[in-house]
């Protein structure tokens, strides 16, 4: 994996994962750590990536007010304050809108796989 902060391809993968089960890597070169998600817009968020993708999905989908999504976010035990899914919302909406347009002008499709967003 290229570390964000040198960009260099020289990484070590550690033994240890972060609380939500995300890799470690150590760069060799500057010698900082760096997990999966470093550099992205999902870098300091306190829940997993999946579940913010999640309640954003439903917010758009099934137009639920942002205090709903908080409430359902406390079934499973997760505290979310409804600033908080609106901050998501703000930083994942542009992001998945640029490539739900790069898929539907067909720029998406490289190989025959699809495009993975990077966040």
């Amino acid at each position: 994996m290229r570390c964000p902060h040198c960009s260099s391809t020289v990484t070590t993968k550690r033994s240890d994962r972060t609380a939500h089960g995300y890799h470690r890597f150590l760069c060799r070169e500057c010698g900082r750590g760096f997990n999966e998600r470093t550099g992205s817009v999902l870098n300091r968020l306190q829940v997993p990536s999946d579940i913010v993708f999640l309640v954003v999905l439903w917010r758009l989908w099934f137009k639920l007010s942002l205090r709903d999504l908080a409430e359902i976010l406390l079934l499973p035990g997760l505290v979310s304050s409804h600033e908080a899914v609106r901050d998501w919302e703000a930083k994942l909406v542009p992001l998945l809108t640029d490539t739900l347009r790069q898929c539907r002008s067909g720029a998406c499709r490289t190989n025959g796989s699809a495009h993975r967003m990077q966040a």
